[in-house]
C-alpha cells in the first residue's frame, strides 16, 4: 500500500512539473507547457513567438503567441458585434487570396486552468486543394492582453486538441 501510495505520487508529481517555455519579449512574459517534437520560432511572419508542430500528412501546424503590452479587459458586451466584423474581415482577406470560406466557429468564451479570461473564434476556409481551420484566442492575463492564433489542416484534427491544451495551460506570471 506505501509502495502504491509513493507511486502514485511521483506520478502525480512529474506531471506537476512538465517543463515550460517561457516566452519573453519587450511586451511581457508567456509560460506555455513545452510539447514533444514541437519547434519553437522566434519573430517570424511578424509574430514573436510560433510554436511548430512535428510533420503530420505533409503539414506543420501551428500556433503564434503575442504579449501586445496593452493593458486592456475584453468589452464583453461588444463580442456579438465584433464577430459579425470577425466574419466579413475574414471572407473579405480570404478573397484576396482567392481562397473560399467554408465556416465560422461561433465566439466562445471560457476560463483556462490558470483562471484567465479566453476568448475564442474560429475560421475554417479552402485555399487551393488544402482545407484549414484558424483559431483566434483573446486571452485577459492578469490585466494584459495576450492575442494567440492556431492554424492546420483539415487532416491535422489531433493538433486541435494540442492548442487547446496550450491555451488552456497558458499563464503569463507575475504582471
Amino acid at each position: 500500500m506505501k509502495m502504491l501510495i509513493l507511486t502514485l505520487m511521483l506520478v502525480l508529481s512529474s506531471s506537476a512539473w512538465a517543463q515550460l517555455l517561457k516566452l519573453a519579449d519587450a511586451s511581457g512574459k508567456i509560460f506555455v507547457p513545452q510539447q514533444k517534437g514541437w519547434e519553437l520560432g522566434k519573430e517570424m511572419f511578424g509574430m514573436p513567438f510560433i510554436y511548430f508542430s512535428p510533420q503530420v500528412n505533409g503539414q506543420r501546424s501551428n500556433i503564434s503567441f503575442t504579449a501586445t503590452g496593452a493593458d486592456v479587459v475584453i468589452d464583453l458586451g461588444n463580442m456579438g458585434h465584433d464577430f459579425a466584423a470577425y466574419k466579413k474581415l475574414k471572407t473579405e482577406w480570404v478573397a484576396t487570396v482567392l481562397g473560399k470560406p467554408l465556416d465560422f466557429s461561433p465566439y466562445k468564451n471560457w476560463r483556462n486552468a490558470q483562471g484567465h479570461d479566453v476568448h475564442e473564434v474560429g475560421f475554417e476556409f479552402q485555399l487551393e486543394e488544402d482545407h484549414y481551420f484558424e483559431k483566434s484566442y483573446y486571452i485577459n492575463c492578469t490585466g494584459r492582453l495576450i492575442y494567440v492564433k492556431s492554424l492546420r489542416t483539415k487532416e491535422n484534427l489531433n493538433h486541435e486538441k494540442e492548442f487547446q491544451a496550450l491555451v488552456n495551460e497558458l499563464d503569463c506570471g507575475a504582471p
